[in-house]
């Protein structure tokens, strides 16, 4: 068998890489002799080599072990497709990351469709005895989790790429770097995709990009993900862990629904076009990628039951109550031709029960039996856990959710161009919410817009050219939805604006610090009630409006005129938006009153 010091030795000694690493090394500052060194250490730290024992644990034992607590939901005509795209390309599948059994479920649906095995990158944190040990020898490529600035290291990288891609092998790694702890895709990285780009430039293959969506019922991980996510600590990585983790793992779970979405050839996006912007840059393939995934990821009926749930402040539900906010989704979702699983169980009231009956088994769902119905809320502490299972379909409703707010706002400002202002209303959220999706091109946002308005006011009378726009339009539609699926997200911001409008303009800024106090604070303004949504606690959701307070220039003291005041206007704008919100919320009670509290 050909050893990891044996490949790393004909990666390091090939023609490209020799030629290139005296000019790496002075970029390093180190000697010629020192780069060889280190090449070579580097190389034999990230080789992986197929080893028939290992291969064989993985198969039969960590797969088997990893995928129990789900049944596989795959499309048969996309395995066909991806098996004939394999035969022709290198594959380089890129996944959404929910859980760390995602990779084995991407192994069992291959091997089940006669594909090979893909080299999957990781990160060395899995290099513990003897999950790593075994990965290691059965294409898994450990990566350390930073090398920013080690010259050699990414160098190195680079070359065992350029040699995988010569090879012919498909690869496999998440672009979001670690798992949504909110359930929703994260903001891209683009750095083993450079690589990538790298690496195609000494070789003439071409390698098609795959993007992947895994969905789950339900997941046994989120708790401590949700955890993590409010402030508390992530276990460290061991065989203690992982003994605990494949223990947990015997619990049925539900289905996870495996969908690929459409590939698409690297090398055509990144071939020169006769205008050069319309070249394709690595934030726009990532785009891309992204955009793809959430076209091919479904709705499940945990994402619209716990949407229902969580978007009425606390309130218990009857299961009628449910199923009068889950059916004109369904409705919806049809209309507008959504990829759906499992959905038109939910028309009737066993299919209702059966969902939440599943939720109240894992503790995101309590149910209140001895009165006069039994009523259904989200368990003291699950917020985090329930708006997980939400967010895997949040994307397709943020278009909805964004022109509710944008009518509320035209109806509610003085004379003039009112469609104008509503979408000019659209666009400021878009901006606003940037970090969070992956919304379309402004033109295409904008004819977003109008289907959605067709929806909406299907006969055209509320929404026409104008100075005015009436509430109606709200009033008279079969839901609304904007309270339900985007408090969470604009409590976190109206958190984090407001701390950052309290900070000295000439205070050193600490992100870490800051999101502490986020964290402390949202506490504090969710037990005053100034805030209703627990979920909004949340690292990743105070990180990603800390990405749009950067972008706007909010941070670091400089040079920016009134940067006190600009501070203040994005407080406002994030106090406004959560008002926003609040107004649609009531509007829809007040209209869809259930009939014994108007009594």
């Amino acid at each position: 068998m050909t050893t990891r010091q044996a490949v790393a030795q004909a990666v390091g000694n090939s023609a490209p890489v020799s030629d290139e690493l005296p000019s790496v090394a002075d970029k390093a500052g180190i000697p010629l002799v020192e780069a060889r060194r280190r090449l070579q250490s580097a190389l034999e730290e990230m080789v992986t080599v197929q080893s028939p024992v290992s291969g064989f644990l993985l198969r039969r034992v960590l797969v088997p072990l990893q995928t129990r607590a789900w049944e596989l939901d795959v499309l048969p005509e996309e395995l066909k497709q991806l098996r004939a795209l394999g035969e022709r390309h290198s594959l380089v599948f890129l996944p959404t990351h929910r859980s760390y059994a995602d990779t084995y479920v991407v192994m069992k649906v291959l091997r089940a469709a006669g594909m090979p095995p893909n080299h999957v990158l990781g990160g060395d944190n899995l290099r513990f005895f003897p999950l790593g040990t075994i990965a290691r020898r059965a294409g898994g490529i450990l990566i350390r989790r930073s090398f920013r600035d080690d010259e050699i290291y990414k160098f190195a990288l680079r070359a065992y790429f350029r040699f995988l891609v010569d090879q012919g092998s498909n690869l496999e790694w998440y672009m979001e770097g670690g798992r949504s702890r909110t359930g929703k895709l994260r903001p891209p990285r683009y750095g083993l995709l450079s690589y990538l780009v790298k690496a195609l430039e000494g070789s003439d293959r071409d390698i098609l990009l795959v993007p992947l969506s895994i969905t789950y019922d339900q997941l046994q991980e989120v708790s401590a993900m949700a955890a993590e996510e409010a402030g508390g600590s992530k276990p460290k990585e061991g065989l203690g862990w992982l003994a605990g983790y494949i223990r947990d793992q015997g619990r049925r779970q539900g289905m996870a629904h495996v969908r690929f979405g459409e590939a698409f050839s690297l090398r055509q996006a990144l071939a020169p076009a006769q205008d050069e912007a319309a070249r394709w840059t690595l934030p726009k393939i990532a785009f891309e990628v992204f955009q793809r995934l959430n076209r091919s990821t479904p709705v499940t009926a945990a994402a619209l039951v716990t949407l229902a749930l969580l978007g009425v402040h606390d309130r218990a539900l009857s299961l009628d109550e449910v199923r009068g906010t889950v059916e004109p989704l369904l409705d919806y979702a049809h209309q507008r031709g959504l990829p759906t699983v499992a959905l038109a169980q939910l028309r009737q009231d066993q299919g209702v029960q059966t969902v939440l009956d599943a939720l109240v088994a894992s503790g995101v769902v309590k149910r209140h039996d001895g009165g006069m119905e039994t009523v259904f809320f989200i368990a003291p502490g699950a917020h985090g856990v329930a708006a997980f299972y939400r967010n895997s379909a949040i994307h397709w409703f943020v278009n909805r959710a964004i022109l509710e707010l944008a009518v509320m706002v035209a109806a509610q400002q003085g004379a003039g161009g009112a469609l104008d202002r509503g979408f000019d209303a659209a666009l400021a959220w878009r901006d606003l919410l940037k970090f969070e999706f992956f919304f379309s091109e402004k033109p295409v946002f904008r004819d977003e817009m109008l289907a959605e308005a067709r929806l909406i006011d299907p006969d055209g009378t509320g929404l026409v050219p104008g100075p005015t726009v009436s509430l109606t339009v709200l009033e008279r539609a079969p839901f609304l939805i904007a309270h339900r699926v985007l408090p969470a997200f604009l409590e976190a911001y109206f958190i984090v604006a407001e701390r950052l409008a309290a900070q000295p303009i000439d205070a050193p800024f600490d992100r870490r610090a800051f999101v502490r106090h986020c964290t402390a604070v949202g506490r504090q303004y969710l037990l005053q009630k100034r805030l209703h949504h627990p979920e909004c606690v949340s690292n990743e959701l105070f990180t990603n409006a800390l990405s749009v307070a950067d972008n706007r220039g909010l941070l670091a003291p400089g040079d920016i005129p009134d940067l006190a005041g600009r501070r203040q206007a994005f407080a406002a704008e994030a106090a406004a938006a959560v008002s926003a919100l609040e107004a649609i919320g009531m509007l829809d009670r007040r209209v869809r009153r259930p009939p014994q509290e108007v009594r």
